[in-house]
């Protein structure tokens, strides 16, 4: 074989370890001195454009003057002066009404700095008695259980009372309502062999909807009061009896003498029907109750966002009743007014008042 010549060196150069150590390290030092040279034509060329910028931007020098600790000539404090906020800030943040938008703005779109001209009003008794509603629905939930077979002190039987209450409120009441009527403690008896008979016997003898007198009169015809208290039950139970009325106006009336006996913690149901995705609101009355059970419908209330009515005789209970469905369609009716007043008023005062802002 013919040896070329001209590969020789860099044979010869690679067969010398040493020697390629040394090309190497020349090349290293090349390439840093290459870096260098480049890296202070970099500096110069930026100097010299910063000196151009500060003849034609007054910013700069005032910024390099305040690192190195020279006072700025656009904002100079004295040695014995507190700096405060401000004396640079107060224009753009006092807001006498607290409306989140400056006074001196206001000044300027033509508003009153020092009042609030976006409140939500009280709906006046006009409004009130004028107010269009949604779709107002009324669930009756009635004691039919043993101990409302006793009498009251007028000597009246207590779910004869209830009865008589009931019909007579709804036989009155506005058509644009709707009623409807849920029983429990009318299956079974209350001897705790028909216990769980009868806390599972819990009914809607009257689907919500338009009053029908004579209907609702054979309806509640057909029970008795026998057997024990799912008052917790009941209230589960009605989730399904405002289904697809949700969003409306929706109200539980509830006409117990005992507390619950089924085991269930109806206090605890009320709120859980409350936190569930349904409008509702529960109003309790006692119907001749002892102080224990006053104490939990008035809790089964409170959490309901409704009222605790008491009554102890048929006459009481009539009142009661009638209060009770006078205040759903006040609640009714406030609730549309001030429907009404937020979004025609206060929203469409809010809207013109943040384009005026935005304008600015």
């Amino acid at each position: 074989m013919i040896e070329d010549s001209n590969f020789t060196p860099l044979k010869n150069s690679l067969d010398h370890p040493k020697q390629n150590k040394k090309v190497l390290l020349l090349i290293l030092i090349f390439i840093v001195i290459c870096a260098s040279i480049f890296g202070l034509k970099l500096i110069n060329t930026t100097q010299s454009s910063s000196s151009r910028s500060n003849e034609t931007n007054p910013i700069l020098p005032t910024l390099i003057k305040i690192k190195n600790n020279q006072p700025s000539p656009i904002h100079k404090i004295s040695p014995t002066q507190t700096p405060n906020p401000e004396n640079r800030f107060g224009i753009y943040t006092k807001d006498a009404d607290f409306d989140c938008i400056p006074d001196s703005v206001e000044k300027e779109i033509g508003l009153d700095p020092n009042k609030d001209e976006c409140i939500l009003r009280d709906c006046d008794p006009e409004k009130k008695r004028n107010a269009k509603y949604d779709q107002v629905n009324v669930l009756f939930i009635l004691d039919s259980s043993g101990s409302m077979a006793a009498n009251t002190t007028d000597g009246k039987n207590k779910i004869e009372a209830a009865k008589e209450a009931i019909s007579s409120y709804i036989a009155q009441a506005p058509e644009n309502v709707n009623y409807g009527l849920m029983v429990y403690g009318h299956k079974g008896s209350n001897s705790p062999t028909d216990r769980p008979l009868s806390c599972a016997g819990i009914e809607v003898l009257y689907p919500l909807g338009k009053p029908n007198k004579q209907e609702l009169l054979k309806v509640i015809a057909k029970f008795s009061a026998t057997g024990w208290t799912p008052i917790a039950d009941s209230f589960e139970k009605s989730t399904t009896v405002f289904s697809g009325h949700e969003d409306e106006n929706n109200h539980i009336i509830l006409v117990s003498d005992g507390e619950e006996t089924c085991g269930g913690d109806p206090v605890t149901a009320a709120k859980s029907l409350k936190d569930k995705k349904i409008v509702v609101q529960i109003d309790a009355i006692g119907f001749a109750v002892d102080a224990k059970t006053k104490s939990q419908l008035e809790s089964i209330a409170q959490v309901g966002g409704g009222k605790y009515y008491e009554a102890i005789d048929a006459a009481g209970l009539n009142e009661a009743i009638k209060t009770a469905g006078q205040n759903v369609m006040i609640e009714a009716k406030f609730r549309s007014c001030l429907v009404d007043a937020y979004i025609k008023e206060l929203l469409n005062c809010q809207s013109d008042r943040t384009l005026k802002f935005t304008k600015y």
